[in-house]
């Protein structure tokens, strides 16, 4: 895959920190479009900016106010998926762009608010 920003491949990295890798724009560190890596070695999600991926953790951080924590067994993980398919145009927070992300982020909060009436 190519960086969205320069149109040159994305490399994937060591990381300095927790011995994983991450995958980034081989412009990097001049460009700062970055994306994780999946277990598997493919990258999570689209690579993106910072300003992207503080929309995508909003997007999760409200997800978890309806459907429960990521990590406890009580959260409906599936019920969040078919909510996204039906309501977004990609239905996965990695695939968004932003103006997707700044949609679904209106979705949900309104989906909090009435939640909590």
């Amino acid at each position: 895959m190519d960086c969205p920003k320069c149109n040159v491949p994305m490399v994937r990295r060591k990381s300095k920190f927790n011995g994983g890798y991450w995958w980034g724009c081989s412009n990097y560190p001049e460009c700062k479009i970055t994306s994780a890596e999946h277990p598997d070695g493919s990258m999570l999600s689209t690579p993106a900016d910072q300003e992207i991926k503080d929309l995508r953790k909003e997007a999760h951080r409200l997800s978890e106010k309806i459907w429960g924590n990521w990590e406890s067994p009580r959260c409906k993980k599936r019920e969040m998926y078919d909510w996204l398919k039906h309501n977004t145009k990609t239905g996965h927070f990695g695939k968004m762009d932003k103006a997707e992300l700044i949609s679904t982020i209106a979705k949900l909060g309104t989906t909090v608010q009435w939640a909590n009436v």
